[in-house]
């Protein structure tokens, strides 16, 4: 399943991080989460970013925090280049062993003149963590970790707060919870999984189910299981020849107006207009060489 699921990252090698130039011609990354600090940088294009069911706008030149085991999706309808930086958190607690008690709250919009040159800075820092890294001049790493690091240092002090341990504890009862929901649904989203079944195999009745589910995912379960079908069934379209019919049943998907319209609604088209769409693109890049 690649919806509201527990991402697993990788670090780059001869760092702690993960570090990435993304070029994304199009794509939906469903809900997950991560024990990792992330930021997205964009350079070109626009971004739908929506983090804890807040959504955000993304043109070049601006950026994104999410908090660890925050869950968090992405939306590219018309493509866009960007630098991903991971940092995860255990990393981090290495030198700040409470930087778990810290929120990072960054006010994107503030007028505050110090404000934006904070904004700013964290902005250049990634650009230069980027140059640093992809250039591997003798001692990059501790040129990339002074920007990581200096980065960290600005959302401490200029956007962050501290919560308490008992706020820490609710929250990570409620992540077990999801994630119970989200191993369920990856092992069993071909079935039809009603609402009482998985309220049952959670233990919680059926309206305190739902009502917990809309609120941390941000969505209703059926429409969270439509989109763990979708993303499959996207991920085949793309992949392998098979008929949309085919694909759409054998993730489980069997109605097919809602299917079609759910696809348009996440894709901008129909199914075969976005494989046709992508195969183009994919043609076009290759004759660039």
């Amino acid at each position: 399943m690649q919806q509201y699921k527990h991402e697993f990252i990788s670090p780059n090698e001869m760092l702690e991080v993960y570090l990435d130039f993304r070029i994304d011609t199009g794509s939906v990354v469903n809900k997950h989460f991560h024990d990792w600090i992330e930021v997205v940088y964009l350079i070109h294009g626009d971004l739908e970013f929506q983090d804890n069911n807040e959504v955000r706008h993304l043109k070049g030149g601006e950026f994104v925090v999410v908090n660890p085991m925050s869950i968090h999706s992405t939306k590219c309808m018309h493509g866009n280049t960007a630098i991903l930086l991971q940092i995860p958190i255990s990393f981090l607690e290495k030198l700040v062993p409470d930087i778990r008690q810290y929120v990072f709250a960054v006010d994107y919009d503030s007028q505050d003149a110090r404000v934006q040159t904070k904004l700013r800075e964290i902005g250049s820092t990634l650009q230069n963590l980027w140059i640093a890294y992809q250039f591997h001049v003798d001692g990059y790493q501790f040129r990339c970790y002074s920007l990581i690091f200096e980065m960290i240092y600005i959302l401490i002090h200029s956007f962050s707060y501290k919560v308490n341990q008992r706020e820490m504890y609710r929250n990570h009862k409620n992540m077990q919870r999801v994630q119970f929901i989200m191993e369920y649904v990856a092992k069993h989203y071909t079935e039809p999984i009603s609402i009482p079944e998985i309220a049952r195999e959670i233990g919680l009745n059926e309206i305190y189910f739902s009502r917990f589910f809309k609120k941390s995912m941000g969505i209703t379960f059926l429409d969270y299981l439509y989109r763990v079908r979708m993303e499959k069934i996207y991920t085949d379209l793309m992949n392998t020849d098979l008929n949309i019919q085919e694909i759409r049943e054998r993730h489980g998907f069997y109605n097919e107006k809602v299917f079609r319209r759910m696809f348009k609604e996440m894709y901008g088209g129909s199914p075969k207009e976005v494989r046709n769409g992508q195969k183009s693109i994919s043609a076009a890049e290759q004759n660039t060489f």
